[in-house]
């Protein structure tokens, strides 16, 4: 899954509880209780979890300046967490851990309370943390944890495609962190997306397939971002593949549902009374990023010929769904103010100009659009195939 950066505002409480509750920032007076503590989490989680600390990294977390809290009841240890300071007044806290007895008791907030006491009176008043495990985060947030993107990075799907790796391209040129997310639709995710009206009608249209050929060519792109944009090794976020159902999200599928069927005929019908319908591709996207609750950048650009994403265009401030200003008979289309929508403002043609400016138009000719290849080769029937402007060269091409 996809590390979430949370964070937690510290407040001062009136909890007590009769534990040593202490903030060591160095080896000497406390040897013998890490040495227990880190004994003891590697008995439960040795065999599971090959990076748990050692007494080597305590040393070198205290010459990092991080610092450790533990809780001793009657010298023995029972709860750690380790800290780094990242600025006057927010704390990033990692490898948190508290004994298997003492779960489920309650006592975990309350240990934070007496924690936080302690950072608070410090001059501390947030602390940071990063997961990517969804049980984590549940118990995380039960104790006031909030998502929050502290760690400045932009979530963007990312398909191999033109205009997702023309915006994840743009994004690393100005210097931003990059998180692609690639939705695995091989997995049924629910939803709307499971069935169709068009496959309702018998026609086996979903899931695509393409999704070997789009991470063959993610793979391939990847490594000429690297060659030609400094710093896009560490810029360049791993892909996180989704390969876990999605979660249910009615008012997502119910509109999509709304504005894909097309009988007795679609429901959206552009300026020149032209009929549109939107995408079931739409029901996975937006049902994902309600469930991870962190923007995310959408990569769909202004098409010149209509279509059902310009209901959102007079809402649109920076790429933002303005949810206060959409009428009410657009107020269902809420569900879409999770992202961002970059491209609305621009089109493929303008982004191909931008390209050969900036000097990478090149790449867009080995991304991949279409969704439903003949072998190695695109169908040149499908929408998508039909939305392209260039040429989709193989990759063989590069040799």
């Amino acid at each position: 899954m996809i590390e979430k950066p949370l964070s937690c505002k510290i407040e001062k409480s009136d909890v007590q509880l009769d534990y040593e509750n202490i903030i060591i920032k160095y080896t000497d007076g406390y040897e013998s209780e890490i040495k227990r503590m880190i004994s003891i989490i590697h008995d439960e989680i040795g065999d599971i979890w090959d990076d748990i600390w050692t007494w080597d990294d305590v040393v070198g977390r205290f010459e990092k300046n991080h610092f450790l809290w533990l809780v001793l009841d009657k010298d023995s240890p029972i709860a750690c967490s380790w800290f780094e300071k990242k600025s006057k007044e927010d704390l990033y806290i990692y490898n948190t851990y508290l004994v298997p007895e003492l779960r489920g008791t309650g006592l975990t907030e309350k240990l934070f309370s007496i924690r936080n006491n302690l950072f608070y009176n410090s001059g501390f008043r947030k602390t940071l943390c990063v997961t990517d495990n969804i049980r984590a985060e549940r118990a995380l947030k039960k104790i006031g944890y909030k998502n929050d993107n502290w760690l400045d990075i932009t979530y963007t799907f990312w398909s191999g495609g033109y205009d997702s790796t023309w915006l994840i391209y743009k994004l690393l040129l100005d210097g931003k962190k990059v998180q692609p997310i690639y939705i695995d639709d091989r997995v049924n995710h629910g939803g709307y997306h499971s069935n169709p009206l068009i496959k309702q009608r018998g026609e086996d249209t979903y899931p695509r397939r393409s999704t070997e050929i789009e991470l063959k060519r993610q793979d391939w792109l990847r490594k000429e971002i690297y060659k030609r944009i400094p710093n896009s090794e560490e810029l360049f976020l791993q892909t996180a593949i989704i390969d876990e159902p999605i979660q249910e999200d009615d008012d997502v599928s119910q509109l999509v549902k709304k504005y894909n069927e097309w009988i007795p005929e679609p429901i959206y019908k552009d300026k020149d009374g032209e009929p549109h319908w939107l995408e079931v591709q739409a029901d996975l996207l937006a049902r994902f990023q309600r469930q991870f609750g962190i923007e995310i950048h959408l990569s769909h650009e202004n098409v010149s010929y209509g279509e059902v994403w310009e209901i959102m265009d007079d809402y649109l401030e920076d790429g933002k769904l303005m949810i206060d200003k959409l009428p009410n008979e657009l107020k269902e289309w809420e569900v879409f103010s999770g992202f961002n929508h970059a491209l609305r403002g621009t089109n493929k043609y303008k982004m191909l100009e931008e390209a050969k400016e900036l000097g990478f138009d090149e790449l867009l000719y080995y991304t991949w659009t279409c969704w439903y290849p003949i072998g190695d080769k695109p169908c040149n029937k499908c929408k998508m195939c039909k939305e392209r402007i260039i040429e989709c060269r193989s990759l063989g091409d590069t040799t």
